[in-house]
């Protein structure tokens, strides 16, 4: 899926998202829960869609992978409502 094409379903479906550098965050007031993805490479397509809790996360020293992974934005967006 294409970067903006992933950007106008997040905000289609009440996400604000934001960018730093290739990571991508979509929030939406009131859910507990933000969605996490990334730019492949140097492509304009998505991978590495994640859920996960804002206070929640990764710990790369014990191996911690805060959130679940999802295949696709749909389902990141099922499992964070």
């Amino acid at each position: 899926m294409k970067i903006s094409n992933a950007i106008k379903k997040l905000e289609k479906n009440g996400f604000k998202v934001s960018k730093d550098g290739i990571q991508h965050t979509g929030a939406k007031l009131g859910l507990s829960y933000i969605i996490e993805f990334y730019q492949n490479g140097r492509e304009d397509s998505i991978a590495c869609i994640k859920v996960r809790h804002p206070a929640d996360l990764d710990d790369s020293m014990t191996d911690y992978s805060a959130g679940t992974f999802c295949d696709n934005i749909t389902q990141a967006i099922r499992l964070a409502s």
